[in-house]
């Protein structure tokens, strides 16, 4: 089995992580995509619109994949940044600085505007260009 990455990024881009997960697990690499909650708890986003839920419910959500995604960082040997136009959320901010703590490799898709970001990149490559490095 190929390399286990781990990717990081904004929930507003979970289709086009998925779409190049899967590019990359062609190449027999295990690809770890972060889910959304509604995703996790078997919902549809349209369905989320119908169905109102308490404030209480959606932390405890949100508390649950984070703390997934954060172990699934913990497992994986690379750790993706799927920073579409440089965007970094805050959640993705937290998610780097584990990936240091346990000094694990980071690569980004794009660009890191901040400074102190951009000294714990280890390179800025296109999802093929990461399948070519670890072939």
């Amino acid at each position: 089995m190929g390399k286990i990455i781990c990717f990081c990024g904004s929930f507003k881009f979970y289709t086009e992580m998925e779409k190049e997960a899967e590019k990359l697990r062609l190449h027999g690499f295990l690809v770890i995509v972060p889910q959304p909650s509604h995703i996790r708890h078997g919902h549809k986003p349209d369905q989320l619109k119908k169905r109102k839920y308490d404030k209480l419910t959606l932390l405890k959500w949100e508390k649950e994949g984070a703390f997934s995604h954060l172990k699934n960082i913990r497992r994986s040997d690379v750790v993706y940044i799927f920073n579409k136009a440089s965007y970094l959320g805050p959640a993705v901010t937290v998610e780097i600085g584990y990936a240091l703590a346990l000094e694990k490799p980071i690569y980004a898709r794009a660009p890191v505007k901040d400074i102190t970001v951009t000294n714990f990149i280890k390179a800025v490559l296109s999802p093929q260009k990461l399948i070519q490095l670890f072939k």
